[in-house]
């Protein structure tokens, strides 16, 4: 039997790598005003890519230091559920407990090896900081609006004092005013005393920073973000967003994570659950760099619905893929994607390559267009969940990474993303209005993506889906590659009539060689949609549109990305962006 002592100092080790992560992650996160203030937008993105490598860096080290400390007890059960005990004391009384929980667990299921969870060694039930809306330190700032709306928000926007100066502060207040109270006219509010709270510490991602707040009336509110950017001229307020929908994308699962100085977490989650009611906490925890919490929530959540005597896993929508085995559940609007143990033809990738696209689009910018995977090892279910006809068919594609016993379904390996409705499907159903604004999305997703030094190789519809506020990304990644690497080129003309009737081409094609021209036979199916994506989009057939795409990306260029539609910015500071249509 091993001495508290020993758990106690795996418990401390535990806690003084977490210690260092945490000190590592807020300076890179700190560091983000710093950049936008200097318009260092290429620093941004190697702050970005930095802060990703974090958490698998500390780790790495945290299981080394406890293999050292403990030595061949590194795997004693009795340890770790005192070393548990012994965890929970240290943290009491911190307000980002629940990430360190979460960071515990990591450690402890590194040294274990566990498959689904140990509820005798792990931090399940009871996050050490209390529910989400537990009562906490106050993250936010109130101004009464016992003016006008223009003068509090002058206030708000002269509050954060940046180093850079503002192009123009009080015309931005008047602009944003008029926009505000047009929106509290429309709710009937125009007559209300008013309050605008606005979180202490902006949100910054990309070329962006962003103010958020809500505008409270009564017992109701009203969400507000101000996004800012930052142009030759200075500061200048881009926006004003007023509904719960406009939030939620700023928010959304196909954008890179933000950098916010968040010391108390959970009590930022709970402000924006405020402002975003439908959206889940894990995602929340996701958007502003808690990815690893995130994705411990998502698990709690899903057990959450499994835990209902109806819940019984099914056949994902969609066309089944030629890679991947795809799964959801009803109830939970999340898809699990399993790599299968044999890819069809003409597909000629590995399971490591596969694995390697879906660390790149981690790594990547996601720009809005690509959606966010959380990867999990070892999940355990009980087998009623699973239909017997879809069992079977994820025991036949995909038997190296699904174990099935009488009892348990294991998963030894996939991916969680967020369902959306395949694109192909959604047009199929869709009135002629919303069909016509996703197939012009489409093309503004392969364009942004483009910018972004994404190619998505297969841009078959069916690799594309409709978001629940109509926009479109990309989930499909086993042929994405960065567009740097591609050459495009166009068809040689044939030589002959045989090279016209020859069923193999009568040119050379490398293996990164792309033909834009034959993009028109399968981008849109022949009808009044395919008119309209050529239309606004026929440049993607061009060579030279790829061309040009890659040299602005080989002089340095970053382009503008926005979460919200054209038509709704109020400025047009420093614009470069690949938008063609509004959105």
């Amino acid at each position: 039997m091993i001495g508290n002592g020993r758990a106690e100092q795996a418990a401390a080790v535990i806690v003084g790598v977490y210690q260092a992560y945490v000190d590592e992650f807020a300076g890179v996160t700190r560091r983000a005003r710093r950049r936008f203030e200097a318009g260092d937008w290429r620093g941004t993105q190697a702050d970005a890519a930095a802060r990703l490598s974090l958490y698998r860096r500390f780790l790495d080290e945290c299981e080394a230091a406890l293999r050292n400390r403990l030595g061949g007890s590194a795997r004693d059960r009795a340890l770790w559920a005192r070393a548990r005990s012994a965890f929970a004391g240290l943290m009491e009384g911190r307000d980002d407990a629940e990430l360190a929980e979460t960071f515990y667990n990591s450690a402890t299921r590194r040294i274990m090896g566990t498959v689904g969870t140990d509820p005798e060694i792990e931090c399940l039930e009871f996050p050490a900081s209390g529910p989400i809306d537990r009562a906490g330190p106050v993250v936010y700032d109130s101004w009464p609006a016992v003016g006008t709306s223009r003068d509090a928000l002058h206030a708000i926007l002269g509050a954060c004092g940046w180093a850079a100066p503002y192009a123009d502060l009080a015309g931005d207040a008047a602009r944003g005013a008029l926009l505000v109270d047009a929106r509290l006219r429309e709710l009937g509010w125009d007559e209300r005393p008013l309050t605008l709270d606005v979180l202490r510490a902006p949100f910054y991602r990309n070329k962006g920073a962003y103010l958020v707040g809500r505008i409270r009336g009564m017992d109701e509110l009203v969400p507000l973000v101000l996004p800012l950017v930052h142009g030759p001229d200075g500061i200048a307020l881009d926006a004003v967003l007023l509904t719960a929908d406009e939030a939620s994308i700023v928010f959304g699962f196909s954008w890179s994570y933000f950098f916010v100085d968040a010391p108390h977490p959970r009590g930022l989650v709970a402000f924006l659950r405020s402002i975003m009611p439908h959206k889940g906490v894990h995602e929340i925890y996701t958007s502003i760099g808690y990815n690893k919490h995130g994705k411990t929530e998502l698990y709690r959540s899903l057990m959450r619905h499994l835990e209902r005597p109806d819940a019984r896993f099914a056949f994902a929508e969609g066309d089944e893929g030629m890679v991947m085995g795809v799964f959801t559940l009803p109830s939970f609007n999340v898809v699990f994607k399993i790599i299968k143990d044999v890819f069809g033809a003409p597909k000629q990738t590995t399971r490591r390559s596969v694995m390697e696209k879906y660390h790149l689009v981690f790594q990547h910018d996601r720009v809005g267009r690509l959606a966010d995977a959380q990867e999990f090892e070892r999940l355990e279910f009980r087998r009623r969940c699973f239909p017997d006809d879809l069992l079977a068919y994820l025991q036949r594609v995909a038997g190296e990474s699904v174990l099935v016993d009488a009892e348990r379904v294991v998963v030894r390996h996939c991916y969680a993303e967020r369902r959306v409705t395949p694109l192909n499907l959604f047009l199929a159903h869709a009135e002629p209005a919303a069909a016509r604004d996703a197939i012009l999305d489409y093309g503004n997703a392969i364009k942004d993506l483009a910018g972004a030094d994404i190619f998505t190789g297969d841009m078959l519809l069916k690799n594309f889906g409709v978001t629940r506020n109509g926009r479109v990304i990309c989930y499909d990644y086993d042929e994405l590659c960065l567009l740097r690497d591609c050459r495009f080129r166009r068809i040689p003309p044939p030589r002959s009539h045989e090279d016209e009737l020859a069923a193999e081409p009568w040119f050379h094609v490398g293996e990164m060689d792309v033909f834009p021209e034959e993009f028109a036979a399968f981008l849109v199916p022949a009808g009044p949609l395919r008119d309209t994506f050529l239309a606004a989009h026929g440049d993607l057939l061009t060579v030279e549109f790829w061309q040009r795409t890659q040299a602005r990306l080989r002089t340095g260029e970053i382009f503008d990305f926005y979460p919200y539609r054209q038509s709704r910015r109020i400025s047009v500071i420093g614009r470069q962006s690949s938008v063609v249509d509004d959105r």
